[in-house]
């Protein structure tokens, strides 16, 4: 009898458990709480073998030709910082890719950090392997590493950066101030999704400016 009893009440406990965990995440939204921020790396980089990607800059004044435009101020506020880290990558040697959407081109990356002649430009939508000669560019130069920069962080950043770590098998460096979008939650999403998703944990390392160095 006390067997039983005991299988009764599990039973009651397990019922319970499954009617709870039947909840969906629209129910359970406010339930979920942010992972402590990640801690940015100091990485050092090897100039023969890394690019660095500067992703969809383009817009300006006019939001139709590109993301980073002046309704995104958070892509904005970045281009100092990226213009940094660009000038840095010139300076070692390391080969420097631009990317533009469907609705811009060239021309249309901020001036301010605009490509220099010779330097490789693809057009695409979010994936910027899909559809370009990426893959071509950075094999041809023999690229293991490569440095994301771009917007928007849960567009162009988070899909390119996960083709070139799930299918071209290259490693991402993510400098966070240069990965931007109209939303701060959505910037916090992709930092998690490049350490903690299934086939990325390990492949891509998040750092500041200032813990670069060739």
């Amino acid at each position: 009898m006390k067997i039983r009893g005991i299988l009764a009440v599990l039973a009651l406990v397990c019922s319970a458990a499954h009617g709870a965990a039947a909840q969906s995440i629209i129910e359970d939204w406010g339930l979920a709480t942010a992972p402590p921020a990640p801690v940015a790396q100091t990485v050092t980089l090897d100039p023969k073998t890394t690019a660095f990607l500067a992703l969809d800059f383009t817009g300006g004044d006019d939001p139709k030709k590109g993301p980073c435009n002046i309704t995104r101020p958070r892509c904005m506020s970045s281009l100092p910082a990226v213009k940094k880290m660009l000038t840095a990558a010139r300076a070692a040697g390391v080969l420097i890719v631009y990317s533009v959407t469907t609705a811009g081109g060239p021309e249309d990356i901020d001036h301010y950090i605009a490509p220099q002649p010779g330097d490789p430009v693809v057009k695409s939508g979010p994936d910027k392997f899909i559809g370009t000669d990426l893959a071509q560019i950075l094999a041809s130069h023999g690229i293991k590493t490569v440095v994301v920069t771009g917007t928007a962080a849960e567009g162009a950043v988070m899909q390119t950066v996960t083709d070139a770590v799930m299918r071209e098998g290259l490693k991402a460096v993510v400098p966070v101030a240069g990965m931007s979008s109209s939303l701060l939650y959505n910037e916090q999403y992709v930092a998690w999704y490049f350490l903690n998703a299934p086939g990325m944990k390990g492949k891509v390392v998040l750092t500041q400016r200032r813990l670069m160095s060739y």
